[in-house]
C-alpha cells in the first residue's frame, strides 16, 4: 500500500514538513488563512496537531522521531486539505496569532488580521503617553485581538463584544485557557447597542468583505461564517457604523484602531474631512486605519 510505503519513509518531523509541502505544491490551494506558502501550511498544519508553537524550528527538533500514528492523521489531514479546500486551522481545531495558540471552530473567522503586527509593537504607532485602562475589542469573534492585548496591557480591563452567540462561546473558552478571565469581559452586542462606558482604545477586524464578492473568492474563504465576513452595503455597513459612533464610547485623546482591507478607497471618500492616519504595515496585510479623538 503506498500510503504504509510512505509512513515508513518518514521518521521525523522535518521530513514531514518536506513531504506535505511537496504534496501541497503539486496542488491547486489558496493560502491567506495564517500563511502564504506551502512550507508554511504545511508548519502550521504538524504544529497544530502536535500542539506545538514555535519550537518545530529549533535545530533539536531535526531528528525528532514522531510516531507512525501522527503522521498517518497529518496526512489523511493533508490530503483533506486539497480535496476539500478546508482551510487547516478548522482541520486541527487550532490557530496561531500573535505566536499564542487559540481554538477555533467554524463559527469563527480564522485569526489573520494585520492588528497583529500593532499587538506585537506594543501600539508603539499611537505614541501614547500613558498604558491604556478600558479597551473595546469589537467584533471579537475568537477573542484572540482581546486577549493578545491582554499579554500586553495586562492591568487594563477589556470588553470583548460580539453579536454572535457561538462565536462569544469560542471566545469564552480562549479567555479560559489563557486565564485571562479576571481582564476580559465578555458582552454580546449587535456593535454598540449594550455598550455604556467609554474607552482608551477601541479596536476591530469587523466584517468587510462585499455580499457580492463571493463567487469570486477562493473555496477556503467559504468554509468560514458568512456573519464574520460579509457585509451588506458593499462591505462598508458595519465599519461606517463603527466609525460614527466610536467617538461617542472614546475617552478624550482615545483612538479608534479598525481593519478596513480592500475597502480603504470607499473609506477615503466616505470620510473625506476626518483625521484618518493608515498605519504603515510590514506583513501582507493592509487597510488599517486609526483615529484619534482630541476632544
Amino acid at each position: 500500500m503506498k500510503n504504509k510505503n510512505t509512513i515508513k519513509k518518514i521518521k521525523s518531523i522535518t521530513s514531514l514538513i518536506k513531504f506535505c509541502t511537496n504534496l501541497f505544491k503539486k496542488k491547486n490551494i489558496y493560502y491567506g488563512h495564517g500563511s502564504y506558502n506551502a512550507r508554511t501550511e504545511s508548519i502550521y498544519l504538524i504544529k497544530g496537531i502536535l500542539n506545538k508553537k514555535n519550537n518545530l524550528f529549533k535545530k533539536t527538533q531535526k531528528n525528532n522521531i514522531i510516531n507512525s500514528g501522527l503522521i498517518k492523521k497529518i496526512i489523511y489531514l493533508a490530503n483533506l486539505r486539497i480535496k476539500k479546500k478546508i482551510p487547516i486551522p478548522y482541520l486541527t481545531k487550532k490557530a496561531f496569532f500573535c505566536n499564542k495558540i487559540f481554538y477555533i471552530n467554524k463559527n469563527v473567522i480564522i485569526p489573520r488580521s494585520p492588528i497583529s503586527e500593532i499587538i506585537k509593537n506594543k501600539f508603539k504607532v499611537l505614541k501614547l503617553r500613558k498604558k491604556p485602562n478600558k479597551i473595546l475589542d469589537m467584533c471579537t469573534g475568537s477573542g484572540c485581538i482581546a486577549i493578545c492585548i491582554s499579554y500586553i496591557f495586562y492591568k487594563a480591563k477589556i470588553d470583548a463584544v460580539d453579536i454572535s452567540e457561538k462565536a462569544l462561546e469560542i471566545a469564552k473558552k480562549n479567555i479560559k485557557l489563557h486565564k485571562k478571565q479576571k481582564n476580559i469581559k465578555i458582552i454580546k452586542s449587535n456593535l454598540f447597542e449594550n455598550i455604556k462606558k467609554k474607552y482608551d482604545i477601541i479596536i476591530s477586524n469587523p466584517p468587510y468583505v462585499n455580499k457580492k464578492d463571493k463567487k469570486f473568492l477562493p473555496k477556503e474563504y467559504l468554509h468560514e461564517p458568512k456573519i464574520g465576513l460579509f457585509c451588506k452595503n458593499k462591505g462598508i455597513f458595519i465599519i461606517k457604523n463603527i466609525i460614527n459612533k466610536s467617538f461617542k464610547y472614546l475617552k478624550k485623546n482615545g483612538y479608534l484602531i479598525c481593519e478596513v482591507g480592500y475597502q480603504k478607497k470607499n473609506i477615503k471618500n466616505l470620510f473625506p474631512n476626518l483625521n484618518i492616519k493608515w498605519i504603515k504595515l510590514t506583513t501582507k496585510g493592509k487597510g488599517l486605519l486609526y483615529i484619534k479623538k482630541k476632544n
